[in-house]
């Protein structure tokens, strides 16, 4: 399926040029040229990343960043004028995935998108910002909600955030730190140590053999992973 990013700059000229770029190399390419526009699109298609300028007027794009978290997880990449790391630390704090100064070469941007892609990718039966499913489980981060086969699961906050964390990335281990720094908040920090025991009580709820783990995979040495879809 042809992936579809989303350009947004108040600079038309490099939106023209950036927009040839990489509709050449089969991305199906949406512009925007401030950041309500940008907000719109997100909310209308199906995207799998956002190129997002920072320094736009009226709108900024650390506040574009901050409104698309609160109803996406969208890969983002953005685009700074300014080199200080203190705007990069923001922006990473926000959410975004990358970033990428400029001016810079098409040919750098390309390929942060192309690893970004690959890194974020779609898995089958996984929708960003929507329904997740895997191995007759559905997870609805929207109405935070979790069912195994139609049949509503009573999770705490803690394990629901984990197994949509886990859920997001089909394949990919995650150790506990980075389990625990991304379940934590300002008022409640939950220690690494702790991760196997909300795993284990999480596996009782979700696994048909909590013995025998299909959902939720051990990774050795490291840490924990959602299964592939279909494995």
């Amino acid at each position: 399926m042809e992936e579809t990013i989303l350009l947004v700059d108040d600079d038309a000229a490099l939106l023209e040029v950036t927009s040839i770029v990489l509709s050449s190399e089969g991305y199906r390419v949406l512009t925007a040229e401030d950041g309500y526009e940008a907000l719109k699109e997100v909310g209308r298609e199906r995207l799998d990343l956002v190129v997002l300028d920072v320094m736009m007027p009226n709108l900024s794009g650390f506040e574009v960043l901050k409104r698309i978290r609160e109803q996406s997880d969208v890969p983002v990449v953005l685009l700074t004028a300014k080199s200080q790391s203190v705007d990069k630390i923001v922006g990473l704090e926000l959410g975004a995935d990358d970033y990428i100064t400029k001016p810079f070469d098409t040919k750098e941007l390309l390929a942060r998108i192309k690893a970004i892609l690959r890194r974020f990718g779609r898995q089958e039966g996984e929708s960003r910002g929507g329904v997740m499913k895997l191995g007759g489980l559905e997870l609805d981060p929207n109405g935070y909600t979790v069912s195994r086969n139609g049949e509503n699961l009573d999770l705490t906050p803690t394990e629901f955030k984990i197994l949509a964390m886990l859920m997001r990335r089909p394949g990919q281990a995650f150790t506990r730190a980075q389990i625990s720094e991304s379940v934590s908040t300002s008022s409640h920090y939950l220690a690494s140590r702790y991760i196997d025991v909300h795993i284990s009580r999480l596996r009782g709820k979700i696994e048909r053999d909590p013995s025998k783990p299909e959902i939720i995979q051990t990774v050795p040495s490291v840490g924990y992973r959602a299964a592939r879809p279909g494995r």
